[in-house]
């Protein structure tokens, strides 16, 4: 009896795993199938006990929309309130991936997606 509920907890928590992976891959996939970039702002990280998580701001057909996405990237304090390029999903805005490594600095191309000049402060 013992043995076959611990296969059977053994069991979930594996199918719970494979439901992880499996979200995360179609989420992805969306992304890459159906994509679009703009530009966004890091506006803040949030730090909970164990883990961090990274907003950001950004605008699509002229409608703006605050997001997270992941946790904050390490020296995270000297990329906040900068621009970075972002790719997202045509079917959901709302499903983004932010590439840290490619920072925005021309004005010109951060006014056109869409933000203000109160936002280069």
């Amino acid at each position: 009896m013992r043995n076959t509920l611990s296969k059977i907890i053994l069991f979930i928590l594996f199918l719970g795993l494979l439901i992880m992976f499996f979200k995360g891959y179609k989420y992805n996939q969306e992304i890459t199938e159906h994509k679009d970039s703009t530009i966004c702002k890091y506006t803040y990280c949030k730090e909970f006990p164990k883990t961090t998580e990274s907003h950001f701001k950004y605008f699509i057909r002229n409608r703006e929309y605050n997001n997270t996405y992941g946790g904050c990237p390490d020296n995270y304090e000297k990329k906040i309130r900068k621009f970075f390029a972002l790719n997202y999903s045509t079917i959901d805005p709302n499903k983004i991936v932010v590439d840290f490594t490619k920072e925005i600095t021309d004005t010109t191309k951060i006014f056109k997606a869409g933000f203000s000049k109160d936002d280069l402060d």
